[in-house]
């Protein structure tokens, strides 16, 4: 904790007559709890570094007193603490206080703000008053008086004793502009006025002061309503409500940062040379798109093939943007582990992780180190708080995380306030549907047109829609593609396509044989169900070889020893090459870094497949190694691809390209990948898929980016936010007694490792059947259904 130095920050005798003043109350162990001063003086420090990554950030916004008014507002948010009930209640002696201690500080507002503008002044007065709850809230129990001899502003002033008063009134008299300068806040714009001399300072604390800055603040807020209800446009109004979301959410930031105690904030590490080193890359060694990346300002779209060093680009990309965070934004949470653990060797104590089950991802982590469970659990929860407060310059999530802001959440303003003048990352954008993706790139869109946000799109390929509507959302996009050098360096795969279905017996056997001949076999079905049976015919036939299976109805525990067991066996980083089966379904085409020889596969949208195709002699170090597809389409697949002609026109675009080719065997050009992903998405299906994703981009443009209130979550879209989500977690019935026993042991987080994902509809089913147990609200659910660490949870039907 940045503890201020009495001598240097406050006179002394103001010191001495403040020091008995708490904001926070005593740690266990401890005699004292956090003084005022204390606390203050720790948020204006985070303030300091917050100013400090954005220093253009007035003038981009257009608000040129921004820092002026969040200094002042810092100064004063927690002053009415102050009050003996408050006081009492900090210090163990009474239960509650029955009043809101931000609505007393603004009694205070009238001492520093005479050099303000009326709207400045209710700006100021707002930042105070709802730096913990929205202000329907505060206004609820002050904004009106009901009975002049019970009004709750009387009761709460007289709990204001006249010395300490005093003592507040000559902290700003004798320190307050000291403060400015110490903390170097000067050249941010801050100024700070000495106060009313002590008489008329006395008189200005009344319950008309404070009922005057909740109405402003009442009329300011009606007025943007207004605004926002008449706009036809969302982008209309938004420049306007800036003003009170950057006010809350810098000032929200900087509460939590001080109350966490964390300290300084990392510093950013964007120097290119830095990012270089760190990356144990040399610019003479660089590749083309690796150098444009470098070099490129702004939005940028970057396409190389798998392998080809993309990471490593984004990252010099953000070294040239020089951001106040970069973001770096996946899919899935295998893929958000991987890359955290990836940006975290590069950057130690720089990076953030942030998604669902990042907590226990994040123990897991610690318990491979010296931490014991207690230490590990607590040091995690840690971690990920500091990953939600802005702590970190780094932070690896979801776009969910990303859309919460849009769904006006509560504390939206601090999530908006962290985007602005941010640099995101997108990778893997393939994996969103359209409906999804409209919400996305709306989102993008209005961050970069308000916010100064910008951001990186890479991927080995994408498709032209989505290439057209980025375009439209963002603007100007410099295109970097990897080279024709680059593309003939990778040609790494043979394709074939097969007739029948992968699990017929000749087919299977021909997998069976390829292992027996020392390969190592990939084989990715298209349900958990069809891996289960591949993985089961295997296991009979090949018992002295390694079978492993993984699918997304493990628990994390059982997962976790898979991946690390795969990784070893047939990972790029694997030592002698022994033969080896991997069964799995889709979750293999982001999580793991793969190297196999050869791939059987269901029929599936060519990303699918070409992400399929990249776990297969990913780096080329091999001759082209062979990849199956085989043409039967199960009528599950459809329910799986939507729509299902995706995967028709996939297989048909295939067998075009063998037709004009070399016939089956043809090595894969990745070169020609983008055309032949155009040819996917043409005609009825580039229909639909427009037709999805502009019908949601509007109807969310609308509801949601329209509707965004500063200082006012709204709680009604919660559940909204919550269907997003296709998915909960249960807990297999063989595990019901091992849940207990970790619930009830030393580490009760490991509890949550041995809960299975699975969709709604699978457990709607399950409940219907009569095979599930409602969860309460000390136990999840309980899935009466067979699981064991080799198969997983078997689910009695065909579904994924």
């Amino acid at each position: 904790m940045d503890r201020p130095s009495s001598s240097i920050c406050l006179n002394p005798s103001v010191s001495m007559s403040l020091d008995h003043i708490w904001a926070k109350s005593a740690l266990p162990g401890q005699a004292a709890g956090q003084t005022l001063v204390e606390h203050t003086w720790n948020l204006l420090s985070r303030l300091r570094e917050l100013a400090r990554l954005r220093p253009g950030l007035p003038q981009h916004m257009q608000q040129p007193d921004l820092w002026n008014i969040l200094f002042r507002a810092g100064l004063l948010h927690d002053w009415g603490k102050a009050a003996t009930g408050f006081q009492a209640v900090l210090r163990g002696r009474a239960r509650r206080w029955p009043y809101r201690h931000e609505v007393l500080s603004l009694a205070f507002v009238d001492w520093i703000s005479r050099d303000l503008s009326t709207e400045a002044t209710t700006r100021l007065a707002a930042a105070i008053a709802t730096h913990h709850k929205d202000f329907a809230q505060v206004a609820d129990d002050y904004l009106d008086v009901w009975d002049a001899d019970d009004d709750p502003l009387d009761d709460m002033l007289a709990q204001m004793d006249v010395e300490d008063l005093r003592a507040l009134h000559g902290w700003l008299a004798k320190d307050g502009g000291e403060w400015v300068e110490r903390l170097h806040m000067r050249q941010y714009g801050v100024c700070l006025p000495q106060p009313p001399p002590w008489p008329q300072a006395r008189a200005m604390l009344s319950p008309e002061g404070i009922r005057r800055h909740l109405k402003h603040i009442q009329q300011m807020l009606d007025a943007w309503n207004r605004r926002l209800y008449e706009a036809q446009d969302p982008d209309i109004p938004a420049p306007e409500m800036r003003a009170g979301v950057l006010l809350r959410g810098l000032l929200v930031q900087a509460d939590h940062l001080a109350s966490a105690e964390s300290g300084p904030l990392p510093q950013p590490f964007w120097d290119v040379e830095e990012v270089l080193n760190r990356s144990g890359l040399s610019p003479s060694h660089l590749y083309p798109h690796q150098r444009a990346a470098a070099n490129a300002d702004g939005h940028v779209v970057l396409t190389a093939p798998t392998g080809a060093g993309k990471t490593e680009a984004a990252l010099l990309w953000a070294a040239r943007q020089r951001p106040a965070r970069l973001f770096y934004t996946l899919p899935y949470q295998a893929s958000m582990n991987a890359m955290y653990d990836r940006l975290l060797h590069l950057f130690p104590e720089r990076v953030g992780l942030l998604h669902g089950r990042s907590v226990l991802t994040l123990f897991q982590r610690l318990m491979d180190t010296a931490y014991d469970p207690a230490s590990a659990a607590r040091a995690a929860r840690n971690l990920r708080n500091l990953a939600g407060l802005s702590y970190y310059p780094v932070r690896v999530f979801s776009p969910y995380q990303m859309l919460k802001a849009s769904f006006q959440l509560k504390g939206f303003e601090a999530l908006l306030a962290d985007f602005a003048e941010a640099a995101f990352v997108f990778d893997e954008m393939h994996a969103y549907e359209p409906k999804r993706l409209g919400m996305i790139v709306e989102t993008m869109r209005f961050l970069a047109r308000h916010y100064g946000a910008r951001f990186l799109i890479m991927s080995a390929t994408l498709p032209d829609p989505l290439r057209q509507v980025l375009t439209a959302s963002l603007g100007e996009l410099r295109r970097v593609q990897a080279d024709d050098a680059v593309y003939r360096r990778f040609r790494r795969h043979r394709l074939w396509l097969r007739e029948g279905d992968l699990l017929e017996q000749e087919n299977l056997a021909q997998v069976a044989a390829d292992v027996r001949a020392g390969r190592q076999v990939l084989v990715v079905c298209n349900t958990v169900a069809r891996a289960q049976q591949v993985w089961q015919w295997a296991r009979t036939r090949l018992d002295d070889i390694p079978c492993y299976l993984l699918h997304g109805r493990f628990n994390m525990q059982d997962r976790g020893h898979k991946e690390r067991s795969i990784l070893a066996a047939a990972g790029l980083r694997q030592g002698h090459r022994r033969p080896v089966l991997v069964v799995a379904t889709q979750t293999v085409e982001v999580s793991l870094n793969l190297d196999l020889d050869v791939l059987y596969s269901d029929p599936a949208p060519l990303e699918a497949l070409l992400q399929r195709f990249g776990r297969v002699n990913r780096m080329g170090r091999r001759p082209p190694a062979p990849v199956y597809v085989f043409r039967h389409i199960d009528p599950v697949f459809a329910r799986i691809y939507a729509p299902g002609e995706q995967v028709k026109r996939s297989l048909a675009v295939l067998e075009d390209v063998l037709a004009s080719g070399e016939g089956p065997g043809q090595v894969i050009d990745e070169a020609e990948l983008q055309r032949w992903l155009d040819a996917v998405y043409a005609d009825a299906i580039l229909q639909q898929w427009h037709t999805a994703y502009h019908q949601a981009a509007g109807d969310f443009r609308n509801a949601f980016l329209g509707s965004l209130l500063p200082m006012s979550s709204n709680p009604q879209l919660s559940d909204r936010f919550d269907r997003l989500f296709d998915g909960t977690e249960v807990l297999p019935e063989a595990l019901y007694d091992a849940y207990i026993e970790q619930k009830e042991g030393p580490a009760p987080l490991r509890a949550s490792e041995l809960l299975v994902p699975i969709r709604w509809g699978q457990y709607h089913m399950l409940a219907n059947r009569g095979l599930l147990r409602p969860g309460t609200r000390d136990e999840p659910p309980v899935a009466r259904v067979p699981y064991d660490a080799q198969t997983g949870l078997q689910i009695p039907i065909s579904e994924p």
